[in-house]
């Protein structure tokens, strides 16, 4: 149980980070900031602070962002905006949406997102 608490407290202090622009990922808090960061090869990455694949997923995302600069990356919270997720059909999390001039190409599903393997595959295969 003490692994699981402190797995949570990181997960918090990550999104907390997160949100204050601490981290690699930017976080996104409105329509017009996600509509900026989809401008220029932004990586988009859905996700909430309770979800467990979510909490997978914050053990090793500062890797991905290190080993995939040709993408800017962001992050939502799909809780704070609702109206934005089910705008970009993102009906899971974690899901990662790949943006090229402002147009979605590529959108990996958090029923395939669930490994760090499954998300590497997904990037390897976009050409940026």
């Amino acid at each position: 149980m003490r692994e699981c608490q402190s797995v949570d407290d990181s997960f918090k202090t990550r999104q907390n980070r997160w949100k204050k622009g601490e981290l690699s990922m930017q976080p996104i808090h409105s329509s017009q900031q996600f509509d900026e960061a989809t401008k220029d090869h932004g990586m988009v990455v859905f996700t909430t602070s309770w979800c467990p694949d979510c909490k997978r997923l914050d053990m090793y995302v500062d890797e991905l962002v290190k080993d995939y600069p040709q993408f800017n990356w962001h992050v939502v919270d799909r809780d704070e905006l609702p109206e934005l997720s089910d705008a970009q059909e993102v009906r899971g999390i974690p899901s990662l949406l790949y943006y090229k001039d402002g147009v979605k190409q590529e959108h990996l599903h958090s029923a395939n997102a669930k490994t760090e393997m499954q998300i590497r595959s997904f990037l390897d295969t976009i050409q940026a």
